[in-house]
């Protein structure tokens, strides 16, 4: 609608009153009439009314002066009451629309300046904000949206949204998301959409909308926001890539390192059995160093494994898991009282008990007494694995799940094995931690102890477990 400026307002109001002064000369003087010509005295009345308020009450004054002065004039014979009630109810009307008209523009400016402040808020704001009618046209959009989408307002406003920003090749399914959008007053949850610049460069934007009603609480449209996330898409591609590449490269260092150290493993072997003395000592050392290096190949798949999320949480068979680990060592003093459970873990669980247990034996004494405890509980396992070796000391017990961090013995591993074990039971939604195998005793020996969440799935019919490898075994099905 065009606004009219202030000198055509003004030009229009005095051709109105140039026209009521000639209606009320053509009426009194030529005519001898004193009705009918006055009622078009309230438009010129209105309006100044409408455009100046208080004014207004200026030209009725005049108008109904207008009718008296002319009315004496040229016919005194036809003055009558009426008349002056006339003149009156001109300055009555321009006064009661002036007062209107003045509590209108009031709540106007109030709108606009709520409006201007909220646009001023969209404005500074660092996403796209926008607002979409039924009809799929733009009602409103911020200007860090035009920024972003290349256009200036009013090259967007009244705009078909889905034709001009909306890539050709999903833009009917996007209509058809807005439309049932619409239709159900539901608005779909935040989501990646992509949208085309003016320079028809592609975006992702991470979007959410809302259904916008009107009074009677009618779908009238959805108001979006969208955030640019293109840069941390490709920079999140270009680094799955990496990864990708990265993982090739471990697995083919993994595997050609591993077999290398099963070879050089097999040779010592042998050697060991032919050589005596110092040269078997030598080749003892060789062989621990050999199988050190297979412990952190396999260490670094784990983490890797880890931090991929390659695996999912499943029931898995506990008693079987630890009986696997048992009877990798053989000539140990392992003591196991058989649990047939179900815990919520993965592939990586044996990695728990590969390394609880090996160190307990690798560390400990020659000799050294393991035990591995299994207790159900509400909706929990708890699990201990305790050793008669060394123990931990009391200032290494807050930072031994720590990567990388030492004992205090000659004999400490470096933590790693440890530091894996404690991810991999928080993976699983438990918690581990250490204590004295004798309270107040560390030197007697350490209990790792550790639980993890039953799994609500139907077990299995249980079936007597085979005998355990290890040297010493109390087994119970």
């Amino acid at each position: 609608m065009t606004t009219l400026t202030e000198n055509q307002r003004v030009a229009i109001i005095m051709a109105l009153l140039g026209i009521s002064i000639f209606l009320t000369y053509y009426f009194h003087a030529i005519l001898m009439l004193g009705t009918v010509f006055s009622h078009f005295f309230y438009l010129p009345i209105i309006l100044t009314a409408l455009w100046w308020e208080k004014r207004s009450i200026l030209v009725a004054i005049f108008l109904g002066g207008l009718v008296v002065v002319s009315s004496l004039l040229y016919r005194p014979d036809i003055l009558t009451l009426n008349d002056y009630g006339r003149a009156l109810m001109f300055v009555v009307i321009a006064f009661v629309v002036a007062s209107l008209s003045e509590q209108l523009k009031g709540r106007e400016r109030e709108l606009k300046k709520q409006r201007d402040l909220a646009q001023r808020y969209l404005d500074v704001a660092g996403v796209l904000f926008v607002v979409i009618n039924a009809d799929h046209t733009i009602r409103l959009i911020n200007r860090h949206g035009c920024e972003l989408l290349g256009y200036r307002e009013e090259e967007l406003v009244g705009k078909d949204w889905f034709t001009t920003v909306i890539p050709e090749a999903s833009r009917e399914a996007r209509r058809q998301i807005f439309d049932a959008a619409i239709a159900s007053g539901n608005a779909l949850p935040r989501r990646e959409n992509p949208v085309v610049t003016r320079s028809r460069d592609e975006l992702i934007l991470a979007w959410q909308d809302t259904v916008l009603t009107d009074d009677d609480g009618r779908p009238v449209g959805l108001v979006g926001s969208g955030s640019d996330i293109t840069d941390r898409i490709r920079a999140e591609e270009a680094l799955r890539v990496a990864h990708n590449e990265a993982n090739l490269y471990l697995d083919i260092m993994a595997h050609d390192i591993n077999n290398a150290n099963a070879v050089a493993l097999g040779y010592a072997d042998l050697l060991v059995e032919a050589l005596e003395g110092k040269e078997r000592e030598m080749i003892r050392k060789l062989r621990s160093g050999i199988s050190r290096s297979i412990e952190i190949i396999q260490n670094v798949s784990t983490i890797r494994r880890l931090h991929s999320h390659e695996t999912a949480t499943r029931p898995v068979d506990l008693d079987a898991v630890i009986r696997a680990e048992i009877a990798h060592h053989p000539d140990a003093g392992i003591i196991y009282e058989g649990r047939s459970v179900r815990v919520a873990a993965d592939d990586l669980l044996p990695e728990v008990f590969t390394n609880l247990i090996g160190n307990s034996i690798k560390f400990g004494e020659p000799g050294v007494g393991v035990r591995v405890r299994v207790e159900e509980g509400d909706g929990t396992v708890a699990v201990s694995v305790e050793d008669t070796g060394p123990g931990v000391p009391d200032a290494v017990k807050p930072t031994l799940f720590t990567r990388f961090v030492r004992g205090t013995s000659a004999r400490s591993g470096k933590g790693l094995g440890l530091y894996i074990t404690r991810m991999l039971i928080t993976r699983y939604g438990g918690r581990i931690w250490v204590e004295d195998r004798v309270p107040g005793h560390p030197e007697c020996g350490a209990v790792f102890r550790f639980i993890l969440l039953r799994s609500d799935l139907p077990r299995e019919s249980p079936v007597s477990p085979a005998p355990t490898t290890g040297r010493v075994i109390s087994a119970r099905p």
